[in-house]
């Protein structure tokens, strides 16, 4: 039973390691998008990938608090809490682009306000790990 939880909190950390490296190459692109149509096709698989990494913490975190007998303690609160608000976050973020005319002033609008939420979500994700891990 040890060895199962060890190794969950092992992948657990990967897996928000590999998110937070997701949310950087977000904003990359963000940054590097001239049009609409490439912009859409590069976040047909990234989303994907944003939401499989989210499950895979959440089903971590799962496998954690079973194997303390599902104690809830105030981290595992704030982390079902982060991960409902993130959850919220990135279908914000996502649903706009469905909606995006492949018009030439469409990206730079679509930037500043993906940039503010891709801003939260990274300082969410960084402060709840920080606390962790420290």
């Amino acid at each position: 039973m040890n060895y199962m939880y060890n190794m969950s909190i092992d992948f657990h950390n990967y897996v928000v390691i590999l998110l937070l490296m997701l949310i950087g190459l977000n904003f990359l692109l963000l940054f590097r998008a001239k049009n609409v149509f490439s912009y859409r096709k590069k976040m047909a698989y990234l989303t994907p990938t944003i939401a499989v990494l989210l499950a895979s913490i959440l089903f971590t975190g799962t496998i954690m608090m079973a194997a303390k007998h599902l104690h809830f303690t105030f981290a595992n609160i704030a982390m079902i809490v982060i991960a409902i608000v993130f959850i919220v976050l990135e279908a914000k973020r996502v649903k706009p682009i469905k909606r995006l005319k492949d018009v030439p002033e469409a990206i730079p609008a679509y930037r500043d306000f993906a940039k503010k939420i891709l801003s939260i979500e990274l300082l969410i994700v960084l402060v709840i790990s920080l606390w962790m891990w420290i």
